[in-house]
């Protein structure tokens, strides 16, 4: 695997995002509230425009396992980005265009600090949609262009002390789509607490079922555990991978004592959901996968396992993978002062 180095001169770096536009294809952002394009072939770099980040006040930080943090998504194309707070309730979507906000993002304030921020850039129709949480058991789609809610439904909350219909009492977290964006993984938790992931259709969420992230047919839930906010990705489309192994026990309604690894779950039959376990050396703290390998992050270091047959190929040692560039088919170290960048092609 080669290895390159981009150095940054500029405010330090808090958060990248893929993107194929014109100008290059990885957007930065910046402690300053500079939103940038970086052409990782060339070098180039070409600041969009900056923004306000307000400081957050933010209680117990981590308590919940959430690393308090800004946060940089962008849609494909990179024509817009969204800038949120994870363990906060707020943020702001801009139109790179012209670099104007377009929607402020509201995420509620009910436990905001126990998960991330919720949100996703998806397509519908070959267009950008925003994928954002309203509340803490309420996700909504937005047009990033005007801001126009795109999910409009009756109540979600208590009306008169009682639960309207298709009520859900969830409070959604961390969401990653699937490689075509049709589905969409939800790392959040329910009462008592215990974390529960669970999966949607998001393309019938956005044609036919309004309802389909309460209680659409599509909705899987995938494991019980003492903890959320644990690692996950996409293998490809059908197959997610959970970074915990631990099984539920409804006597002691807690996790049982596992040894770290991961939770590889197939979703291809419907009705059904079988799940394999990859055991690891050290719990992994960020996971990402070409649909060949899962890249495992621990401590330091990134290590390499075979989806196929299961074992530990290779060892990345000193380079901790922050982010997975999939059309580049690289992995990237992003760090405030400079970008490594690992081929896995």
């Amino acid at each position: 695997m080669t290895e390159t180095t981009l150095d940054w001169t500029g405010p330090d770096l808090l958060d990248a995002a893929e993107v194929r536009r014109e100008d290059g294809d990885l957007l930065v952002l910046d402690a300053a509230g500079g939103i940038s394009c970086i052409d990782l072939e060339s070098g180039a770099i070409a600041l969009l425009g900056t923004v306000i980040l307000r400081e957050q006040a933010i209680e117990d930080d981590g308590r919940y396992g959430v690393a308090s943090r800004w946060r940089l998504h962008a849609s494909a194309d990179g024509a817009f980005a969204a800038i949120v707070f994870d363990g906060a309730s707020h943020g702001f979507v801009v139109d790179l265009d012209d670099f104007r906000i377009t929607l402020k993002l509201d995420g509620g304030d009910y436990y905001p600090d126990t998960v991330a921020f919720s949100l996703c850039f998806l397509s519908l129709r070959g267009a950008a949609v925003v994928v954002h949480r309203t509340a803490w058991n309420r996700l909504d789609a937005s047009d990033p262009r005007t801001g126009a809610l795109l999910t409009q439904r009756g109540p979600t909350t208590y009306v008169d002390g009682k639960a309207p219909p298709h009520y859900l009492d969830y409070f959604h977290g961390r969401l990653h789509p699937n490689p075509s964006g049709s589905r969409l993984f939800d790392d959040g938790w329910a009462w008592q607490p215990v974390g529960i992931p669970r999966v949607f259709d998001a393309a019938a969420w956005l044609s036919d079922n309004v309802w389909e992230s309460e209680d659409g047919p599509s909705v899987r839930w995938l494991s019980y555990c003492d903890d959320w906010n644990f690692p996950a990705c996409w293998i490809d489309d059908d197959r997610v991978v959970l970074g915990h192994m631990s099984n539920w026990n409804d006597e002691e309604f807690a996790s049982d004592p596992a040894p770290p690894g991961v939770r590889i779950i197939d979703l291809s039959q419907p009705g059904a959901t079988s799940d394999r376990k990859l055991p690891m050396s050290a719990a992994p703290h960020a996971l990402f996968s070409d649909g060949r390998s899962i890249f495992a992050a621990h401590g330091p270091d990134t290590s390499v396992w075979s989806i196929d047959s299961g074992d530990c190929t290779e060892v990345l040692h000193e380079f901790q993978a922050t982010h997975h560039h999939r059309r580049r088919k690289e992995l990237l170290d992003v760090q405030p002062r400079r970008i490594r960048r690992v081929s896995i092609a």
